[in-house]
């Protein structure tokens, strides 16, 4: 059996996008786990997972994705920077704390990205106003890339050159993040599908996680989770090519005229 033929017949059975996962370092994780079972190949794990309701809970973390890059798909966050941000702070929440969570926060490059975007564009035009920034993963290895806050410049290249200038400083071959970016995320281990969340959010990120490789129920519970967190009129942050399935409609309404934007009904 190859990777693929295991991912195929795997994935349905936790609810993933089989066709998502087909990367080198899901396969070496794939991979290391058989040897830790000391099993053969595919087949023989494919068997495991469907017999071991544990072992098949752990799949999706098995086989998780940690890529991502500042300001990826940039003109998403000027659409935050300009309309949504400005708009909460208009209404209700002038003059309070926007609270804000990250979900699958990677190495911090979302998150950090948000406290960026909160310095340089809203910031100095609502003195009054504060942003909490919570920033979770599943994977303590992305979360210690988080709290050193280095970066290479790959992960930087979407960054405009003055706020690049402002807030990282060339160090020993890498960037490192300003405190004062730093000081506006806290960073813990939570996993989306089973932990407890955060409540009473104004904004929720999940950018090409539960949208892009989850499937069928679990994708719909993923959306409804991420429903839980938001309070009413909060809005729910996704990547530019993604879409929520189908059921969600009557949780999230699209915010008009912003692309991968959505308000929380209800």
């Amino acid at each position: 059996m190859n990777f693929d033929h295991f991912l195929r017949e795997a994935s349905p059975l936790e609810g993933l996008a089989w066709r998502k996962y087909r990367r080198g370092s899901a396969r070496r994780r794939v991979e290391f786990r058989l040897k830790e079972l000391g099993l053969d190949g595919f087949d023989a794990y494919l068997d495991l997972l469907r017999s071991d309701p544990k072992e098949r809970a752990g799949l999706a973390d098995l086989m998780r994705v940690t890529v991502s890059r500042f300001f990826r798909e940039r003109e998403q966050w000027r659409t935050l920077a300009d309309n949504i941000l400005p708009t909460f702070l208009a209404g209700e929440k002038g003059g309070e704390v926007i609270r804000a969570w990250s979900a699958g926060c990677c190495g911090g490059e979302e998150p950090y990205t948000l406290a960026l975007v909160w310095l340089e564009s809203i910031a100095p035009h609502h003195p009054g106003s504060a942003i909490e920034i919570t920033a979770s993963d599943i994977d303590e290895a992305s979360l210690e890339r988080a709290r050193a806050a280095r970066y290479d410049s790959g992960s930087l290249r979407e960054v405009p050159p003055e706020t690049l200038a402002r807030y990282l400083t060339r160090e020993k071959g890498h960037w490192s993040l300003a405190g004062a970016v730093k000081g506006l995320v806290r960073l813990e281990r939570r996993n989306v599908m089973s932990d407890p969340l955060p409540s009473g959010m104004d904004l929720v990120l999940c950018r090409y996680l539960a949208f892009t490789y989850y499937s069928g129920e679990r994708l719909l519970d993923a959306t409804v989770r991420l429903w839980e967190t938001l309070r009413p009129g909060g809005v729910l942050m996704v990547g530019k090519k993604e879409r929520l399935p189908g059921g969600a409609s009557a949780f999230f309404e699209p915010w008009p005229g912003c692309n991968g934007f959505y308000r929380r009904k209800g």
